[in-house]
């Protein structure tokens, strides 16, 4: 008759925890002190070490005295479990380092005027909070922004809007954040009101500058406000040269708050006016919806709501727009 023991089943027998409490056991020499070490009851642990030696087919620990100590078999699977566990733990810690918001890349994309603005303030806090992500920053106007977000290129995208007409790509969200002032620029040597503020219709036979895509689209939707067409006769996206254009004469400029607190100072001749009524540009942080929402879009919607746009003229706003 055949004696010898059945060999088992080793595949898939033995899980982590039970590795671990053979490594703890062999650390501690004792059921008690192990329970205690795992949280586990003794009667648990008692049991978890049985099913093991039955579907290896092998004992692994054995009385000593008034106390335990592992087998030969024992020994092997704590050594080997030691290895096993602290690999587990690693790759636990560095998943919590991703479910917190700790590690990793945030790969962003914002336009010119928050570059030298919000993007600063948001590296800032980055390296007090969160010193291990590192920022991919990229500058873009919020077409091509959007755009890189759709085609998967960045994790999140600051841009802005005028009066709630951004175009977002299709399965994305729009986080609002703040909200600025539009002024109009113009020169010193034109009637400017003592008020300090503009209505839009009294510059209807003015020569205009646009902007960008965006800012082009915001002022004819302005001027068609006021029951006028604008005469465009300069066009450029640099700020800086659209305030020294303005301040030349010859032509206004509608230009946003947070460029004008970008840019060094207002040139000499020119003169910003609020506009009454006024108008508004929202800024805000784009990304796709997802049911589990990414720890870089977590990151950068907690940071970016830490920032104090006071400094630049811009106010919080809240309320997502799908």
């Amino acid at each position: 008759m055949n004696t010898q023991r059945p060999l088992g089943d080793p595949l898939g027998t033995i899980d982590s925890t039970e590795l671990r409490i053979l490594h703890t056991l062999a650390v501690t020499g004792s059921l008690t002190s192990t329970a205690g070490v795992l949280g586990l009851s003794q009667p648990a642990i008692s049991q978890r070490i049985k099913r093991v030696e039955t579907r290896l087919a092998v004992p692994l620990i054995e009385r000593s005295g008034r106390g335990i100590r592992l087998t030969n078999a024992g020994q092997i699977l704590a050594d080997h479990g030691r290895t096993v566990v602290a690999e587990i733990d690693a790759a636990l810690a560095a998943i919590d380092d991703l479910r917190g918001e700790r590690a990793g890349t945030l790969r962003l994309v914002g336009f010119p005027s928050s570059s030298a603005t919000i993007v600063p303030e948001l590296m800032r806090r980055l390296a007090v909070e969160a010193p291990d992500v590192s920022l991919q920053y990229r500058e873009a106007e919020p077409p091509e922004a959007a755009a890189m977000l759709r085609d998967g290129e960045v994790d999140c995208a600051l841009i802005f809007d005028y009066e709630g007409a951004v175009g977002l790509p299709a399965g994305s969200a729009f986080l609002p954040m703040w909200r600025e002032n539009v002024y109009l620029v113009v020169s010193d040597r034109h009637d400017v009101p003592e008020s300090g503020q503009a209505d839009l219709g009294d510059y209807a036979t003015e020569h205009w500058i646009a902007g960008c895509e965006k800012c082009r689209g915001h002022l004819l939707a302005a001027a068609a406000d006021h029951g006028f067409e604008p005469d465009i006769i300069q066009e450029t996206d640099n700020v800086p040269a659209m305030l020294a254009m303005a301040a030349a004469g010859g032509a206004v400029v509608l230009v946003a708050g947070l460029a004008l607190a970008a840019a060094p100072s207002l040139p000499d001749g020119a003169v910003a006016l609020t506009l009454d009524p006024p108008r508004y540009r929202r800024i805000g942080l784009v990304s796709m919806a997802t049911a589990n929402e990414s720890p870089q879009v977590r990151l950068a919607k907690r940071l970016l709501a830490q920032v104090d746009g006071e400094p630049w003229g811009i106010v919080p706003v809240s309320g997502d727009v799908q």
